[in-house]
């Protein structure tokens, strides 16, 4: 069975985040999907079917551990690596059909830019920030705010501190984690950040995601956190540019968009870049 090894948010290989792509997946069940996620052992695989229509593409997304209802940079690289194949020839977009429901995917040249409608789901918790601080290996003075839980199908908990310095230093203290955590939505996954600066409507932010519940110690570049990020944070800004990976050697940019009515979120943008990095096949299914 073919796959496609492609790097997501970013235009130069071997830095972003690592996807692998098996575009021709009817057959497999859920077993073997979760067993071949497991052994490229990377961020996401995406296993893609014919859709219900055309121009339409079924997709299901894997962790290492588990499956996901939703993910940006399997959603755009996916998309990437299918106009690499020829499959989009003479669309501008695509839809997606995730877990999630329907996910609309703008195409351009190696790049792509998903679309997501109204504000990210939030959910109230009762958590003192003074407890993640402890857990991420922070002093208190240094977050901004209380932590809060947001995401489009995918809960993140978003952790904003003072500086780009403390994003760097911050380091997730799994058994600390775990041991609050377990009656969280957003449990299995949180994601650190900083505003780092801002020109007019564009906000910059650095940030970390850490997920060992997935199978995932870091993650370089997250845009499901980023279309939650977009989705909930409270800001006028309507560009915010994300810059993740840094600390990990693999540099990605997240271009996240925020459409906006009488103050009121109505809709998120994710845009980003790919390259596709190889094209081999399974010699063996599970």
């Amino acid at each position: 069975m073919r796959y496609l090894l492609s790097d997501v948010f970013t235009a130069q290989a071997f830095a972003g985040n690592q996807l692998a792509v098996l575009p021709d997946a009817a057959g497999l069940d859920t077993r073997q999907m979760q067993s071949i996620a497991r052994e490229f052992n990377i961020a996401e695989t995406t296993f893609i079917t014919p859709g219900s229509a055309p121009g339409r593409f079924a997709m299901r997304i894997f962790t290492p551990f588990n499956e996901l209802p939703f993910a940006g940079h399997p959603t755009i690289g996916s998309a990437v690596v299918l106009t690499h194949l020829g499959r989009t020839e003479g669309l501008s977009e695509i839809v997606l059909e995730e877990k999630v429901g329907p996910v609309r995917v703008a195409l351009g040249e190696n790049a792509a830019i998903l679309f997501m409608q109204g504000a990210a789901e939030t959910r109230p918790h009762s958590i003192m920030p003074v407890v993640f601080a402890d857990a991420l290996g922070l002093r208190r003075d240094r977050l901004v705010g209380t932590p809060w839980q947001a995401g489009y199908g995918t809960p993140f908990m978003f952790v904003q501190v003072q500086s780009r310095e403390d994003v760097a230093a911050a380091m997730l203290m799994a058994d600390r984690w775990h041991g609050f955590t377990e009656a969280l939505w957003a449990n299995r996954a949180v994601y650190v950040f900083a505003v780092t600066g801002q020109d007019g409507d564009r906000l910059s932010v650095h940030a970390r995601m850490f997920a060992p519940k997935m199978g995932i110690v870091e993650d370089p570049a997250t845009g499901s956190a980023a279309a939650a990020l977009a989705g909930s944070l409270v800001t006028d800004a309507t560009i915010i540019e994300i810059d993740q990976g840094i600390e990990m050697g693999r540099p990605s940019r997240i271009t996240a968009g925020v459409t906006r009515d009488a103050g009121q979120i109505t809709g998120i943008s994710i845009a980003g870049q790919a390259v596709v990095i190889a094209d081999g096949q399974l010699i063996r299914l599970p």
